[in-house]
């Protein structure tokens, strides 16, 4: 489960997704016996264990959102389908994590952040679903080590790539039922996974089936969204694109509205969890939503109504110590302070200091595209008939709905240090960057996501691109590109400097 962040709940909520999501279903479908319809799997670790914050944290950064046969696969299956098709999985776990962009917590175990076994009771096989930290977890590199931060949107996660390459293995001649078959039972033995005997057979076939169907279905826009910068995610294109394989008819949209993977830490301060704004309506089905758009079925979160209360219920408190690891000049920030209640908090909030007191006061409201000047490829996505077909979602009728607001959200900026790049797409790499006049922003430019965190310029490291330069590490940001334009937001430049440079230092203490 993504925390509200997935596509939306696409086929059954008609939630339209928040800012940052992930493609629908990059896990399989898959039933677990000859008659998948008629069989439910039901985890004992997903049964209800009482309904609280504590749960629903484990559900964020640990379980996920359950529902093994349609959002999860066997994980046998999973390694040997790494493991046979290198070019598009990567070949072995490690290869795989660093193909895609996730995190590795070598205390955690081997599989990356984000992914977790549970075992199906019918079978006795362990699946392997995700949970919230695949995309809201992020590892800051700090002078006192690394630290892996719960909620951070990822920089780093590559989810777009990830489907595309499971769409390129249903395709290729090679993936077929005994070749997986043989390649199961070999992975099985290698990690001394349990994978009975009785059970392959029908497995292997409804992993095959599933996948190629999805990969049917989808067609050839998932490659559309293949190359997206890490970090980065086509929610509304995705969206539409699940409605679509059940139905729907909305035409891909011109201009990729891609946007960045948020922080959760503003979620006990908003209402619609997205950066436009075009969904609402009840919270716990906008928590829930991405296991929806993940191929969850409604009879599990009919019975397993628990998961998506005390998930909401987890992200409604969030709480999170992450001060600035660097100095302050106390003097300087207490002179931002001023400056930004004067001119910024009337769209940000105002911030008291950390205490038991809530740490800021926020009205979410929407600000027109034309007044802040962003890119609106990201709120143009949202198309007529976008909305529509959204909104024609049956089950969602008095639970949330969809519209287009013509504009963005202003983020709350609670640890706001700590989320380089800046802006809806990323389009800013620090805040000392995101200051500058408009014209003075870099427009192409290599970010380096693998770097130390940036304490001086706060954000992350990144310089000019030389023409033709091809980086190492790290990634090309083209803000010539539609999508990705650098414009808009000159607030902070506006600012007389001396008030610039304490509003940067004051951002520092939030």
């Amino acid at each position: 489960m993504r925390a509200g962040h997935g596509l939306g709940a696409a086929l059954l909520l008609a939630a339209c997704a928040p800012a940052a999501s992930a493609p629908s279903a990059p896990a399989t479908a898959v039933a677990a016996t000859t008659d998948a319809a008629a069989v439910m799997s039901d985890p004992e670790e997903y049964r209800d264990q009482g309904i609280s914050a504590a749960m629903g944290e484990k559900y964020f950064g640990t379980l996920g959102g359950g529902d093994p046969y349609r959002t999860g696969m066997a994980y046998p299956v999973w390694l040997a389908l790494v493991e046979s098709f290198p070019k598009e999985l990567g070949g072995d776990l490690k290869s795989f994590a660093q193909r895609f962009g996730l995190l590795v917590d070598p205390a955690k175990g081997e599989l990356p952040v984000g992914f977790h076994l549970t075992v199906d009771p019918n079978t006795r096989v362990p699946f392997l679903v995700a949970n919230c930290q695949l995309c809201h977890a992020e590892r800051l590199r700090l002078p006192d080590g690394d630290h892996i931060v719960s909620g951070l949107g990822s920089t780093h996660v590559r989810i777009h790539a990830y489907d595309a390459a499971l769409s390129h293995v249903a395709r290729d001649p090679a993936f077929d039922v005994q070749p997986v078959l043989d390649a199961a039972a070999r992975a099985a033995r290698e990690h001394d996974v349990a994978w009975p005997e009785a059970m392959r057979l029908p497995i292997v076939r409804a992993t095959v089936e599933g996948l190629r169907s999805r990969a049917a279905l989808r067609g050839a826009e998932v490659d559309r969204f293949a190359a997206g910068l890490p970090g980065r995610v086509a929610t509304i294109e995705s969206f539409a694109m699940a409605m679509n394989a059940h139905g729907a008819h909305v035409p891909p949209s011109g201009t990729t509205g891609w946007a960045k993977i948020p922080d959760v830490v503003g979620f006990p301060y908003r209402e619609t969890l997205s950066f436009d704004g075009v969904g609402r309506g009840n919270p716990v089905a906008l928590a829930a939503e991405a296991d929806f758009a993940f191929g969850a079925r409604p009879e599990w979160f009919e019975s397993h109504r628990h998961i998506a209360t005390s998930l909401w219920m987890f992200l409604a408190h969030f709480e999170r110590k992450l001060p600035f690891p660097g100095p302050v000049d106390a003097t300087l920030a207490e002179r931002g302070h001023a400056a930004f209640d004067a001119t910024c908090a009337r769209c940000h909030g105002f911030y008291s200091p950390p205490g038991p007191q809530p740490r800021a006061r926020y009205r979410e409201h929407v600000i027109p595209q034309a007044d802040v000047g962003t890119d609106p490829a990201r709120e143009e996505a949202v198309t007529p008939a976008f909305v529509q077909a959204a909104n024609s979602i049956a089950l969602g009728r008095g639970v949330t709905t969809t519209e287009a607001t013509g504009g963005y959200v202003p983020p709350v900026l609670l640890d706001v240090w700590a989320r380089g790049s800046f802006g809806h797409v990323g389009q800013w790499p620090s805040l000392e960057v995101l200051s500058r006049k408009p014209a003075d922003r870099p427009r192409r430019f290599v970010v380096d996501v693998d770097g130390a965190y940036d304490l001086v310029h706060v954000g992350l490291p990144w310089h000019d691109a030389r023409p033709g330069e091809l980086p190492a590490r790290g990634y090309l940001y083209d803000g010539e590109q539609p999508g990705y334009h650098v414009d808009g937001h000159p607030f902070l430049a506006d600012l007389p400097d001396a008030d610039r440079r304490a509003v940067l230092e004051y951002l520092k203490t939030l």
